[in-house]
C-alpha cells in the first residue's frame, strides 16, 4: 500500500468503526448516494460529507469527547454500509476521498432511484444553539 490506498468492507457495528479510527484509518459511510468520510485526528473528529456528482460538499470538526464519541458510534447503525481506508497521511485528503467514492461505486454501484428510504447524512453545528435536538 506504499502508493495506493486499502479500502475495505467494515462491520456495521460502532466499536469497529471506533477501532478503525483509533488504529488512523479513515471510515467511509454510505447511504444511498450520500458518503460521509470520517477521521481521529487525536483531539478532533473530522467529518466530511458529499454526495457523487455534487460540485460541493461540507466539512465540520468536534472534539473528541463522550457526546461526539457517541454520535460518530452511531454512524454505523444508520449508514447502509461502513468502508475502512487506510493511506499514507502525506497525501492529499481530497483526492483519497475522490478515490474511495470511485472505487466504492464501482464496486457497489446501486443508487437512490433503486434502493428504499433515503438517509442523509447531516453534520451538526458545533454551536449548540444551532445544533440539532437529540
Amino acid at each position: 500500500m506504499e502508493d495506493g490506498i486499502g479500502l475495505g468492507i467494515l462491520q456495521k457495528d460502532g466499536d469497529s468503526l471506533l477501532e478503525e479510527l483509533r488504529l488512523g484509518r479513515m471510515v467511509a459511510a454510505r447511504s444511498k448516494n450520500d458518503f460521509l468520510y470520517i477521521t481521529d485526528e487525536g483531539g478532533e473528529y473530522r467529518l466530511y460529507v458529499h454526495a457523487p456528482g455534487s460540485g460541493s460538499g461540507g466539512k465540520k470538526v468536534f472534539p473528541k469527547d463522550e457526546k461526539h464519541t457517541a454520535i460518530i458510534r452511531n454512524t454505523a447503525q444508520i449508514a447502509d454500509s461502513l468502508f475502512s481506508v487506510e493511506y499514507r497521511k502525506e497525501f492529499d485528503i481530497f483526492g483519497v476521498m475522490a478515490s474511495v467514492e470511485e472505487g466504492i461505486l464501482s464496486m457497489f454501484p446501486g443508487n437512490a432511484e433503486n434502493a428504499g428510504e433515503d438517509i442523509e447524512f447531516l453534520i451538526p453545528d458545533r454551536d449548540e444553539k444551532n445544533a440539532a435536538p437529540e
